[in-house]
């Protein structure tokens, strides 16, 4: 049974970071509170996870500035946000005593300075069982998530059902999950073929099918805005360097668009666009690549460990209200 906790965002703590396994998760709403032609706007901010003070906190990324906010300060190790930009909503796994918890934060505008913040905290599982690497759907209605048990979602609001989807298998492995913004599938990497390679799991038919053969995905899955496209961290380049593949999840083709010792890309709401953590010049640092044209940009310069990059909501779209001291 799912309980609900209400805490005050003093009390923040989230799971460790684990490079190039967790998956990230976008959801975007296709009509409000986008353009007037109902197509979702890409975000000026974007939402990550640094070690850049020690622990791996939370903080805040401008794109046309680059200025960095931080938006956590508990000393507790931080893991891959999932955003729903309909819900305008952040969930995330925290350590709660010997284990994980899944947990959901709202997303507002200062008052004075009109950048994001955080302002309030649900806790959403409590029990003796790990729960970790959430993904939500773009009305934040489902969250997907790993679990003990194997692959599970969580319905949202109070009361919300969870159903296991995918069990835990002796002899394999299943991880990284995630649910695509319409609700209807999760993607999942798996090596019960031999090999770890991209799988989804359609909740219509409660099918499982390998989506890639030779691949080599190791982690870092997530969803374009229409549900129409993937992408992953993958091993398989001609380089023999991590990279990030772009994956049709009906035919399986991908394509390797970076091979850089790059990992867990998110894209941008137009689909256009790419953020992902590389140690391409030495240090993990977040990128932006627009696909379309193959010009990658450093967004960050940061003695610390940064991961785990994904867009927010457009900023005018955003309630206005303070953010809890």
């Amino acid at each position: 049974m799912r309980r609900r906790d209400r805490l005050a965002m003093g009390w923040w703590v989230i799971l460790s970071l684990m490079w190039g396994v967790g998956g990230l998760s976008v959801g975007y709403a296709q009509s409000g509170g986008g353009s007037s032609s109902g197509r979702t706007e890409d975000s000026g901010y974007v939402v990550f996870v640094s070690r850049r003070t020690g622990a791996a906190e939370l903080y805040l990324l401008e794109l046309e500035t680059r200025q960095v906010t931080q938006l956590t300060q508990t000393g507790r190790a931080h893991h891959t946000p999932a955003v729903s930009q309909g819900a305008r909503s952040l969930v995330f796994a925290a350590q709660q005593g010997a284990g994980f918890e899944l947990y959901e934060a709202r997303w507002a505008a200062q008052l004075r300075t009109r950048r994001p913040t955080l302002v309030g905290l649900t806790r959403l599982t409590i029990n003796v069982m790990d729960e970790f690497a959430p993904s939500v759907t773009a009305d934040g209605q489902w969250i997907a998530f790993s679990s003990g048990l194997g692959i599970e979602v969580l319905g949202s609001g109070e009361g919300g059902a969870r159903h296991l989807l995918v069990p835990t298998v002796g002899e394999y492995r299943d991880f990284a999950p995630v649910i695509s913004p319409d609700g209807k599938e999760i993607a999942f990497v798996s090596d019960r073929s031999g090999a770890p390679e991209l799988w989804i799991y359609d909740r219509g038919s409660r099918q499982a099918r390998q989506v890639t053969t030779g691949l080599a995905v190791l982690g870092g899955v997530a969803w374009r805005a229409d549900s129409r496209q993937l992408v992953v961290t993958t091993g398989a380049t001609p380089s023999g360097r991590t990279g990030i593949a772009l994956v049709d999840p009906v035919s399986g083709s991908s394509r390797i668009v970076t091979e850089e010792e790059d990992r867990n890309a998110s894209f941008s709401a137009t689909g256009d666009r790419i953020l992902f953590s590389s140690t391409r010049d030495g240090d993990a640092e977040l990128y932006l690549l627009t696909l379309a044209t193959g010009v990658t940009q450093r967004l960050t310069v940061s003695a610390g460990f940064d991961d785990n990059p994904v867009f927010l909501a457009p900023l005018p779209t955003l309630p206005s209200r303070a953010a809890p001291r």
